[in-house]
């Protein structure tokens, strides 16, 4: 039985120094697309209706089409741009402190261990992309008490990701630069988040959770405060 990724989060990564800025976007066209896809097709059809499904499209459980095979180099870049990015938004003690982080144990193995109970690991994009978009729901509400499944968000992302012909046109190693970066960015703001909650600052509570709604109505024009995990998906409350 699936756990759910409210208990996961308070796993503690030391990825969590002052000088680390409160937001990280991911960048790059592979995210732009998944943002988009999310955006047009996910919650549009999620929130507005049902998840039809389109005559056109693959079947949602076609699982390979959303997965990779990793490859050392594709990693590689995914890393190298994500420390670039630290480097510009937070400055060298921020690169410093992930960099660490990151050489300890890889990003991918980091993300795995912290997800794996709730079903979730690498090798398939509507994983990364599903546990993104739960853990900024999580702090958008700061619902890191709250029990959910994560199977039908899940279940949600991959009828979405399959269904967009902008997502199939990415090559197998976009798809996998487009996982890890999201990985990346997810254990960056689950560590920043869970410094707050377990040092009761609420301050910082609220700011990284006007952080999270601005950063997805921004990328997805979608408010995490208005929707909710549901035995479907997200949907409106």
């Amino acid at each position: 039985m699936l756990r759910t990724i409210a208990l996961a989060l308070l796993v503690s990564v030391s990825i969590t120094p002052p000088v680390l800025s409160q937001d990280y976007m991911f960048q790059g066209l592979a995210a732009d697309i998944a943002m988009n896809t999310l955006h047009s097709t996910l919650l549009n059809a999620t929130l507005q209706g049902s998840m039809d499904e389109r005559e056109d499209s693959p079947a949602a459980g076609s699982a390979d089409l959303t997965s990779y095979d990793s490859s050392p180099q594709v990693s590689k870049k995914a890393k190298d741009q994500f420390l670039a990015f630290i480097h510009e938004t937070s400055g060298p003690a921020g690169v410093a402190a992930v960099k660490a982080e990151f050489d300890k144990r890889s990003p991918v193995e980091l993300w795995a261990g912290m997800v794996s109970k709730d079903g979730l690991g690498p090798g398939d994009a509507v994983d990364a992309v599903a546990g993104y978009w739960m853990l900024n729901w999580i702090i958008a509400n700061q619902a890191h008490e709250q029990e959910f499944s994560t199977k039908p968000v899940v279940d949600q992302v991959r009828a979405a990701l399959v269904g967009s012909s902008q997502f199939r046109r990415l090559s197998e190693a976009q798809r996998q630069e487009l996982s890890e970066v999201l990985m990346m960015n997810f254990l960056v703001q689950q560590a920043v988040y869970s410094q707050a909650v377990t040092s009761g600052d609420t301050g910082m509570l609220a700011r990284l959770s006007d952080a999270a709604v601005a950063r997805f109505s921004n990328e997805a024009g979608v408010d995490l405060r208005t929707i909710k995990p549901t035995a479907a998906g997200f949907a409106a409350k």
